[in-house]
């Protein structure tokens, strides 16, 4: 989508924002993360790069925000290493199950403070309390972590892809950023660790073709940018822009067809 062109709003995101609150257990102030949030980003940002050879490229395709950011999935603690390469602000949130995740008080208190937000999942759809909470959480300007492919993945290679994500750009109209991550499924202190960013993907709006169309289209190239970022460093190292150059171009004239 052109700098230009008019952001789309969706009437699902827009009837989210006209709601109230609806969930006590989110942080509702992205630009003021809590004291917790603060010293966990802190520590990662400095341990990390002391405990792993960790390697951090393509912040400079961040967008402002609010935006989606879309990553592979290796292990649990996936968010950890990304709250140390991003920026400390706006907050990064993610998911947790509510049944299992939110289960005990003190894990309530504690992942509100880290931008964890309940959700409570069926048949692999959102429920609307957690579809609302996306919303506004976009809305506030925050970004919002997404594992589109919903279970862990092993190595370069990724499980399909859940099509919720692209869903929230199209009704948002905000962009989503495709994220690889490579290292964290075989980790050893000491080993390589590397957080790939790739350049946005900006939504279309939903006008010529119908939404589900778009959201197919999209969730593919979500798929491709990731399975892309994961050259960034070798095509680097040899002086080409490898892979992921070769899907920028197979993105770009995608979005170009009418």
């Amino acid at each position: 989508m052109s700098a230009d062109r008019e952001r789309y709003l969706g009437p699902e995101y827009l009837a989210a924002l006209a709601r109230g609150h609806i969930e006590p257990l989110l942080h509702r102030d992205p630009q003021r993360p809590p004291r917790l949030y603060r010293l966990v980003t802190w520590l990662a940002a400095r341990l990390i790069p002391i405990l792993f050879r960790f390697h951090v490229q393509g912040l400079e395709n961040l967008p402002p925000p609010p935006y989606l950011l879309a990553a592979n999935h290796q292990a649990w603690f996936d968010a950890l290493f990304l709250l140390a390469a991003l920026p400390s602000r706006p907050m990064i949130y993610t998911m947790g199950r509510r049944e299992s995740v939110f289960d005990r008080a003190w894990k309530r208190w504690l992942l509100r403070r880290m931008g964890v937000f309940p959700i409570s999942p069926q048949m692999g759809e959102l429920d609307a309390t957690a579809l609302v909470s996306v919303y506004q959480l976009l809305g506030l300007g925050a970004v919002v972590l997404i594992f589109p492919e919903g279970r862990y993945s092993v190595g370069r290679t990724l499980q399909p892809l859940k099509r919720g994500v692209a869903h929230f750009s199209l009704q948002s109209g905000v962009p989503i950023v495709p994220v690889a991550l490579a290292g964290l499924d075989h980790w050893r202190l000491g080993g390589v660790i590397e957080v790939s960013i790739a350049p946005p993907l900006s939504p279309d709006p939903p006008r010529w073709w119908s939404l589900n169309q778009r959201v197919s289209e999209l969730v593919e190239t979500v798929r491709e940018s990731i399975l892309g970022a994961f050259g960034r460093r070798r095509g680097a190292a040899a002086g080409g822009g490898g892979l992921l150059e070769s899907i920028r171009t197979r993105v770009s004239g995608r979005r170009r067809r009418p």
